[in-house]
């Protein structure tokens, strides 16, 4: 599944390149986002799919080139990323219980058989989550000021959003090892 090129092709190949685009050189040390596009792969879906976010494949024409503009992940960045990939595809096919309510099929989607209607819902979640991370991090930034202050709103937003309800010493126990657990 992952194991050749991957494209990213309309608004989502725009925004790709956009998350991956120098904002700022500081003492030549050039300041990104995102350093590669496949950074960008392996990120967007559980994003897309913690924001519930999906979007549909976009293959709407620039109107200056009036060609669809495309960004490429060369296969061998794909490959050498699949692992990484296939754990968030099957963590997202065993999560989510809205596309497939039964937990055996959701198995079985996850580590036996799935169907290309599986790989194309991932997929979903990938161009979701890079619109909620351009959204979020990119659109109307003009300055390093304000990359710098999505980001860390993003942080916050990300934080209160999922970690909310975790407290600390709930975290502690899983973590920090006590007489009961040993």
């Amino acid at each position: 599944m992952f194991d050749k090129q991957y494209r990213f092709k309309g608004s989502h190949a725009v925004r790709v390149t956009k998350l991956t685009s120098i904002f700022e050189s500081i003492k030549g040390i050039p300041t990104k986002v995102f350093e590669r596009n496949v950074d960008v792969l392996c990120n967007a879906p559980l994003i897309g799919f913690l924001y519930n976010r999906t979007a549909e494949l976009d293959n709407t024409k620039n109107p200056t080139t009036g060609e669809v503009d495309t960004t490429n992940i060369m296969g061998d960045r794909v490959i050498y990323s699949s692992e990484e990939m296939l754990f968030n595809f099957r963590l997202i096919m065993l999560l989510d219980s809205v596309y497939e309510p039964d937990a055996q099929k959701r198995l079985d989607k996850a580590f036996r058989k799935h169907e290309p209607a599986d790989e194309e819902h991932y997929d979903s979640y990938v161009r979701g989550g890079v619109d909620v991370l351009y959204e979020k991090l990119v659109d109307g930034a003009t300055s390093t000021d304000d990359f710098v202050n999505r980001l860390s709103d993003f942080i916050t937003e990300f934080d209160e959003r999922f970690n909310a309800d975790i407290s600390d010493e709930a975290l502690a126990k899983c973590f920090i090892p006590s007489e009961n657990n040993n």
